[in-house]
């Protein structure tokens, strides 16, 4: 069982002289298999006298001895499930979280990418899309797209290719309908393989935009995101664009870039809710990664506008001479697709602070992994977490962290709702599938959290590091 860290859960203290009403907990989270597991005890502290209730009826709760709270549950035979623990002493409330495992994690299957070079789930873990690189002669590369069906372990392999005709460079997205799209680096835009063996470009968002890079997809496939290379009407480097049944339009763009400046370079859709009404995505303005997102009407806006903020100094350019710079505290994101929860309701990112040195003419950033809920468009951030970046959210506000630092190696999964660390993710897939998966970063946990995907840094022989793409799903029938 995994049990969250120690948390203070509620207190009110009234004029003074008055008695302060306060609930002080052990734990605040706690996960159960689904087989129920063991009892757990929670201590309490409470002024004045207590009382509890269980959120649900699988889920026993008595008063233990002392002051504290004995814990259970009756084994599951269904999915996933949690429920809430709600506590009150006087005017002071506080709650416990529990999450018990479905009876499916046992005996789940893990397969290591190894020959892929570039890999992606569908959003409902149907498949996974990559390809392999090969050599033809000395220096002429090859490339073969490959669809595997999870239900059956089954492997399409479509090509290889040559690079004269096209070079493979990243699987962006894999539909639950069977079809791979992979960003091509020879002509641009990207390459769309089906099930069947056959190929084709999608089509350019009408007047003059240039080709589309694919980034997400809706589950059932009829809403794409990406972003298109090449905008006629900005100006800029790259166009967010949309498609619906497959007629594309760009996005609107926020009035000014990340920085409070002019346009230039643009912004690139990276992922979106599973029914294609929420998406984010990132600016490229002199490397800034802004955050934005677009609501379910497609308003534009900031992620974590609620913390933003941006402060002018005066800094000194290439030629020494004292220039306007705009230091910003903000939301960003890199090129991942994944992170948002599947309902829309949370998207993950990093909190960067900056602070400028003029003595030194520097500025200085820190990265903190935060979580913004788009309904009440408020962002948690965890600002114990030093360096860290938040990869991916689910739907019920577990988070997905890692320490950023030559790639993200290894990370940790939290529970945003109450800021609480409920372990590493190698213990977590663990306790969760049955399998340990060393320093492994997970990425994406499918809506119904049957099936993960993630990737693992590995060393080669020169030193360099190389990402191998891994899955874990049910068994096979």
């Amino acid at each position: 069982m995994l049990v969250g860290s120690a948390l203070f859960a509620g207190c009110t203290t009234g004029p003074e002289g008055t008695e302060e009403h306060y609930i002080k907990l052990s734990d605040a989270v706690c996960t159960f298999t689904e087989d129920g597991g063991e009892t757990q005890v929670i201590d309490v502290r409470a002024n004045p006298e207590w009382s509890f209730e269980s959120g649900a009826s699988w889920l026993k709760v008595s008063e233990g001895e002392g002051s504290t709270l004995v814990v259970s549950a009756d084994p599951n035979t269904d999915g996933e499930r949690s429920a809430e623990i709600t506590l009150q002493a006087g005017e002071a409330t506080a709650s416990i979280r529990v999450y018990q495992l479905g009876f499916d994690r046992m005996n789940a299957r893990y397969r290591y990418l190894e020959d892929l070079n570039h890999a992606v789930m569908s959003p409902s873990g149907k498949y996974v899309g990559g390809f392999i690189t090969g050599l033809e002669g000395e220096n002429d590369f090859t490339f073969t797209a490959v669809i595997i069906d999870l239900e059956s372990d089954e492997r399409v392999e479509i090509g290889p290719y040559p690079e004269s005709l096209m070079g493979l460079e990243e699987a962006e997205v894999m539909t639950d309908q069977g079809t791979l799209y992979i960003s091509d680096y020879v002509n641009g835009g990207c390459v769309a393989f089906e099930l069947d063996g056959t190929y084709y470009r999608p089509e350019a968002v009408p007047g003059g935009y240039g080709p589309t890079v694919m980034q997400s997809v809706s589950a059932d496939g009829s809403v794409f995101v990406g972003y298109a290379e090449g905008d006629p009407v900005t100006g800029c480097m790259y166009a967010p664009v949309k498609y619906v049944d497959g007629v594309g339009t760009a996005l609107p763009l926020p009035e000014k870039s990340f920085r409070d400046e002019e346009w230039w370079a643009g912004v690139m859709v990276r992922g979106m809710s599973a029914d294609g009404s929420v998406a984010y995505g990132s600016s490229w303005e002199n490397y800034d990664y802004g955050m934005v997102w677009w609501d379910r009407d497609g308003n534009v806006d900031w992620v974590g506008s609620d913390l933003r903020k941006v402060t002018t100094v005066q800094r000194e350019d290439a030629l020494g001479n004292p220039v306007d710079y705009n230091l910003v505290d903000g939301m960003i994101c890199w090129a991942n697709q994944t992170q948002i929860s599947p309902d829309g309701t949370w998207i993950a990112g990093t909190y960067r602070t900056e602070e400028f040195n003029a003595e030194s003419n520097t500025v200085t950033q820190v990265n903190y992994p935060a979580f913004f809920n788009t309904e009440t468009r408020t962002t948690t951030v965890f600002d114990e977490y030093v360096g860290y970046v938040a990869l991916h959210v689910t739907d019920e506000g577990l988070g997905m962290i890692g320490l950023q630092g030559l790639g993200v190696t290894s990370g940790s999964v939290v529970d945003v709702k109450s800021k609480t660390l409920l372990g590493s993710m190698s213990e977590w897939i663990q306790e969760r599938y049955g399998i340990y998966v060393s320093g492994g970063v997970l990425t994406y946990v499918t809506p119904d959290a049957k099936s993960v995907f993630g990737y693992t840094l590995e060393i080669q022989e020169n030193g360099q590091p190389y990402t191998v793409y891994w899955y874990i799903a049910p068994p096979l029938n």
